[in-house]
């Protein structure tokens, strides 16, 4: 696990980490700064993983931008969906299957900006868009890719008569 970019960063993942032990998520590993003399020069947080995490809990509803893991037990497809839907962002969503028909369900039901089967969520490919649905980039353009570079450049037209 790389470090995090600032201090602040750190600041910001170890307060939602406080946040979801405080709301009752069971801290199953990780949850603070790693010691020694490797991490001295960066931002670093433990890789961290809650269980018993409840849908409405904030670090359920909001974007941890850290190296953070909420477990949130359901019972079937439907419910998954529901609890990935039910949040006021979208920007990567992940399925971990073999089963070509939930995937393809998947992919249509869930609402997010980066889908990705049988992956992490994180990581991407620079030549394609990227961004997310909802308050995840404001579903109004994409970074990256054809689609970024068309946001970033101003089109001229010019007709020159010898």
């Amino acid at each position: 696990m790389g470090p995090q970019v600032t201090e602040s960063e750190v600041e910001g993942t170890l307060e939602y980490i406080d946040i979801a032990a405080d709301e009752g998520a069971e801290l199953v590993a990780g949850g603070d700064q790693p010691e020694g003399e490797r991490f001295g020069d960066g931002y670093y947080v433990e890789p961290t993983v809650f269980a018993d995490v409840e849908r409405d809990m904030r670090i359920a509803q909001e974007e941890v931008f850290g190296p953070v893991l909420a477990v949130i037990p359901v019972s079937d497809y439907e419910e998954a969906i529901d609890v990935c839907n039910d949040v006021e962002y979208g920007l990567a969503a992940s399925l971990v299957s073999n089963d070509h028909s939930e995937i393809n369900r998947f992919e249509r039901d869930v609402e997010a900006g980066v889908v990705k089967i049988n992956e992490a969520t994180t990581g991407l490919e620079l030549h394609v868009p990227f961004g997310g649905f909802k308050d995840s980039s404001s579903e109004t353009w994409r970074e990256q890719g054809d689609a970024g570079l068309d946001f970033y450049t101003i089109s001229k037209t010019i007709y020159e008569n010898y």
